[in-house]
């Protein structure tokens, strides 16, 4: 073999594809290059496979709804059984929620009547103390002008008794000066 330059060579190969690539082709009497050629052939390719992957799916898609109805059809009566078991139980919680709703309102409204006669029975209660206490400050009152007229009359009884005596002793002791004899 002879000694070839690669440069050589890859040259003659792209002037061999420069040349393909102008060069016409009749496929089905239509004239074409190699590079529409190509894009025809990856068109048809992208066509050929999107319907068999479309019919692949198809299929499964198929498969899978016999496979369904299979499962479904003799289960289906079961199904709506207990659907309506279901059905049940969820009305007879909601009665449940209602009667407890209900009931929480009327513990509310007895807490709050309670509360409002616990109210009203605290402030008649201070009412009452009030008055009381009213009561027992003019008794106090009442005592002590009481006490103050006793000790002012105690005091006065007093002054009088000692006056009176005062002078009783004073005119003995004057009629003894004037009749020293006379006892």
């Amino acid at each position: 073999m002879a000694d070839k330059d690669l440069g050589e060579e890859l040259e003659k190969l792209e002037d061999g594809i420069e040349n393909l690539k102008n060069k016409e082709f009749k496929i089905f009497g239509i004239k074409v290059t190699a590079v529409t050629a190509g894009a025809a052939f990856g068109l048809v390719s992208t066509v050929i496979g999107g319907l068999y992957g479309a019919f692949t799916v198809y299929n499964d898609y198929m498969d899978m709804k016999e496979q369904i109805q299979s499962y479904v059809a003799p289960d289906l009566s079961s199904i709506v059984e207990q659907l309506s078991v279901i059905e049940e139980k969820m009305k007879a919680s909601e009665d449940s929620v209602v009667q407890a709703t209900d009931y929480a309102r009327d513990i509310r409204n007895d807490l709050k009547e309670d509360v409002t006669r616990v109210e009203d029975l605290v402030d008649r209660l201070k009412d009452d103390v009030r008055e009381s206490e009213k009561e027992v400050r003019e008794i106090i009152d009442l005592a002590d002008q009481r006490f103050d007229n006793k000790r002012d009359q105690l005091y006065q009884d007093t002054d009088r008794e000692m006056r009176e005596l005062e002078s009783r002793l004073s005119r003995k002791i004057q009629m003894a000066l004037d009749n020293p004899l006379s006892n």
